[in-house]
């Protein structure tokens, strides 16, 4: 704890590890928000039949959600097989149940605040767009 909260090599990870998470939010919601937009045409085509914004909104946070599913489900295998690797070449390292908890957590956040940020393409659905 003391090397986490007072040497400037713990502030370093952590800023770092802050960094890579804003990094990441900042990617996922650019990497949405261009696949919905490169769907506007069937969004158009959803409204004008009818269908209310907010399911088109929920369509896209579902996305999100599996994407941050699917980001965990990469992750875990990688991350055991490099605690094996570590654990194989001396350097124990523990994974508490909380750890896992809170890094999935936060992938599942992190993708669902990118989805939030992705429905700022939804506002420039209209259906006129097909006519042209």
């Amino acid at each position: 704890m003391h090397w986490l909260t007072k040497t400037k090599a713990g502030i370093a990870l952590g800023f770092a590890a802050l960094l890579g998470l804003l990094v990441g939010a900042v990617v996922t919601s650019q990497t949405l928000y261009a696949a919905t937009a490169a769907s506007l045409r069937e969004y158009a085509v959803l409204q004008a039949l009818g269908i209310p914004r907010w399911r088109m909104a929920l369509s896209v946070l579902g996305q999100s959600f599996w994407i941050g599913v699917l980001g965990v489900l990469i992750a875990l295998p990688t991350v055991v097989a490099l605690k094996w690797a570590a654990d194989s070449a001396g350097a124990k390292i523990e994974l508490a149940w909380w750890i896992w908890t809170s890094a999935i957590t936060v992938t599942i956040t992190m993708a669902l605040v990118s989805g939030v940020a992705a429905l700022r393409s939804l506002r420039m659905v209209e259906p006129a767009t097909l006519l042209r």
